[in-house]
């Protein structure tokens, strides 16, 4: 099994496993929590929190920065194996080059929990456009990351069909 396939399947295992892990802590809003964009909105949606909820989602948040590593790690391992796959020299050069973007989504991430705990203890503008932000920057990357390792793993695939 090549390297880069390996440790991507160790990477996503270890993101499922700890996905698993923070599920019972994380509300089924909480990406609308993370989007809200106005104070009015972020405020509306911890109104409906309980108290047990809102401590259930900073422990989610907290265990949020482990969750980070992990699929981080899994985005940049799939875009490395899926170039490879694709058997073509310059995509697999694009993913050498430029995976370290997805490490900005994942500092976009920790950023955006810091202002997440920030804007949980008090709902300001500030703090709920730097997680508007961030969110944002951040699910930018990884859409654009997910689609490269689409368009790799589909032009692989032809290949092999093909020869």
């Amino acid at each position: 099994m090549p390297i880069p396939v390996r440790n991507f399947l160790y990477a996503l295992g270890a993101t499922v496993v700890w996905f698993f892990i923070m599920r019972p802590f994380t509300p089924p809003n909480i990406i609308a929590f993370e989007l809200a964009g106005s104070v009015d909105s972020a405020q509306a949606i911890i109104a409906n929190w309980t108290p047990e909820q809102i401590s259930n989602v900073k422990t989610g948040i907290y265990l949020d920065f482990v969750f980070i590593l992990t699929y981080c790690s899994a985005f940049m391992y799939a875009s490395r194996a899926a170039a490879a796959f694709s058997g073509i020299e310059f995509l697999t050069k694009t993913a050498r080059q430029s995976t370290w973007i997805i490490w900005v989504a994942g500092m976009c991430d920790a950023i955006e929990n810091i202002s997440l705990l920030r804007t949980l203890n008090e709902v300001t503008e500030r703090s709920v456009s730097i997680v508007f932000y961030t969110a944002t920057v951040k699910f930018s990357i990884l859409l654009v990351t997910l689609v490269f390792v689409l368009i790799c793993v589909t032009i692989g695939l032809f290949r092999k069909i093909k020869s």
